[in-house]
């Protein structure tokens, strides 16, 4: 009889262990639950302020405040936020020091953030996809540049054509050419000038860049100038394939162009002027990224 009675007991206890255990896994299910709503609720929160910051250019404090936060928008405005900062930092560097390798990074991530305008909200999407816009044109217009830099210096052969056929050779004879050479020579400038100029109608503020709008502008006489020449020429009964010279001396000069620093430049010294020309073209690319940069 002992042996039932604490038989009997045992039993109780087990059943009442069991219900404490069940009662237990409940609370703190709840409670996990509860921390799980908590933190959803904390995220969404900070999320929310971080992107309230970003859109009125706060990114320091939205930086401060997506860290707090989490989640796949969290991640892709982080991505904005940060993006945002580093050109904050790095753009008046920029203008004098240009770095094309930055700024490829920077239209990458930008192109990413353009992508997935519904993680961003309309306003920074709208924004993200601005500067991805910006980047790449600044990205295209780096690298048809560096396609076009051979082109360019030959295109500049152009302003010593006309004293090389006015200089004399150890006879004290000008040098010889024939109409159809120099009009071949003359096409061949047409066509790069023309490239040129539809460069700068795209490339971001290349029309406000002077120094390639003024050699555009200088190449385009010169063609008139060495067209003239020619019909001369052919005016004077020679025919095209005629070797021919001109007489007398007949040199051209260019003036000297000077910026800012009293530094100048000449038509004539191509490699100095095209160095120029292009610092002057990137400072203009970096300024398009103007509206973007928000200290």
């Amino acid at each position: 009889m002992r042996e039932q009675r604490t038989g009997t007991t045992g039993y109780r206890e087990n059943h009442g262990g069991k219900k404490a255990f069940v009662a237990a896994v409940s609370v703190i299910s709840a409670l996990i639950v509860l921390l799980v709503a908590f933190l959803c609720s904390k995220n969404s929160i900070f999320f929310s302020l971080a992107k309230k910051s970003a859109e009125r250019n706060e990114f320091s404090k939205a930086c401060q405040l997506v860290e707090k936060s989490g989640g796949e928008k969290a991640e892709m405005l982080e991505k904005y936020i940060n993006l945002r900062l580093e050109i904050n930092e790095s753009y008046p560097l920029l203008l004098s020091e240009y770095d094309p390798d930055k700024l490829s990074s920077w239209n990458e991530a930008a192109a990413e953030l353009a992508e997935n305008p519904e993680l961003l909200g309309e306003k920074i999407s709208s924004e993200a996809v601005s500067l991805s816009q910006t980047l790449a044109a600044i990205t295209d217009a780096t690298r048809n540049y560096e396609e076009k830099r051979s082109d360019i210096l030959s295109l500049m052969d152009i302003f010593a054509e006309i004293n090389r056929l006015h200089t004399k050779d150890a006879e004290g004879k000008n040098a010889s050419f024939t109409v159809s050479e120099e009009r071949s020579k003359i096409s061949e400038w047409e066509r790069l000038n023309n490239s040129l100029s539809e460069f700068v109608s795209t490339a971001p503020n290349a029309g406000n860049a002077y120094l390639l709008n003024y050699m555009i502008k200088e190449v385009q006489g010169e063609i008139a100038d060495l067209n003239a020449a020619m019909d001369s020429v052919i005016a004077d009964g020679y025919a095209e394939t005629d070797l021919v010279r001109f007489s007398g001396e007949g040199q051209k000069r260019f003036p000297d162009i000077y910026n800012s620093s009293n530094e100048s430049v000449n038509l004539t010294d191509k490699e100095k002027y095209e160095q120029y020309m292009y610092k002057e073209l990137c400072t203009g690319f970096v300024e398009s990224l103007g509206g973007f940069y928000a200290p």
